[in-house]
């Protein structure tokens, strides 16, 4: 009678993994713990929060109307440090802004804390995603469309200064996809200055709207 050969390793034998295996074992165990899931799905949701505005970030700048001294003009404001905001306007009159919203994101600016979303409103044509991309970075929009032509309609990225603590908290109830109107008194620059008086720069939109925002309303 023949024997078969025992093929299975005796308990003195030891087995030595090759280079890649030893590379993948701290993958296998990384997949197999769930922190990597619970790390993925936080990562995916911070980043889905901050492009649509329904979280703000624990270093996100937010007015200070209960410290601030403002002058009956909202032409002056002064923080508790001494540092001074001087505004200045294109005109004394109202403007409105009104239509679908395609982009929602708050200023962190450090240096110019008045200013508290960018909003952008569009109409017409612009507010139509199947005829005109938009995209907003770095306080600027741009648009693309594969027209021939101008599309019709309006596109506006504000730049809101509220009025008020209850228009901050309306401005950052608005949500991308939301048909707004929006009222204010357009803002031709503000000039910082410290806490000796000396100028440290200033802010100026380039194509876009800064607006001392008076009136906010979500339409149905």
């Amino acid at each position: 009678m023949s024997r078969k050969p025992n093929l299975s390793p005796s308990p003195n034998e030891s087995h030595t993994p090759s280079i890649s295996q030893l590379f993948l074992i701290p993958l296998g165990c990384l997949i197999r713990s769930p922190l990597l899931f619970i790390g993925i799905f936080l990562i995916g949701y911070l980043f889905w929060s901050i492009s649509t505005g329904q979280i703000t970030l624990l270093w996100t700048t937010v007015p200070e109307f209960d410290t601030w001294k403002i002058d009956s003009a909202f032409t002056s404001v002064e923080d508790s440090n001494g540092e001074v905001w001087k505004i200045r306007y294109e005109s004394k009159s109202t403007t409105v802004f009104e239509g679908l919203v395609r982009h929602t994101s708050p200023i962190n600016e450090r240096a110019f804390p008045l200013l508290s979303h960018d909003i952008l409103v569009t109409s017409g044509e612009f507010a139509n995603s199947s005829i005109v991309r938009t995209s907003v970075s770095n306080h600027r929009f741009y648009w693309y469309s594969d027209q021939s032509k101008r599309p019709e309609g309006t596109i506006n990225l504000l730049h809101t200064v509220p009025a008020t603590e209850i228009i901050f908290n309306q401005l950052a109830q608005i949500r991308k996809g939301d048909t707004v109107r929006i009222k204010g008194i357009e803002i031709l620059d503000i000039a910082r200055y410290d806490q000796q008086g000396d100028f440290r720069g200033s802010w100026a939109d380039a194509g876009c709207n800064t607006l001392l925002v008076t009136s906010v309303e979500i339409l149905p």
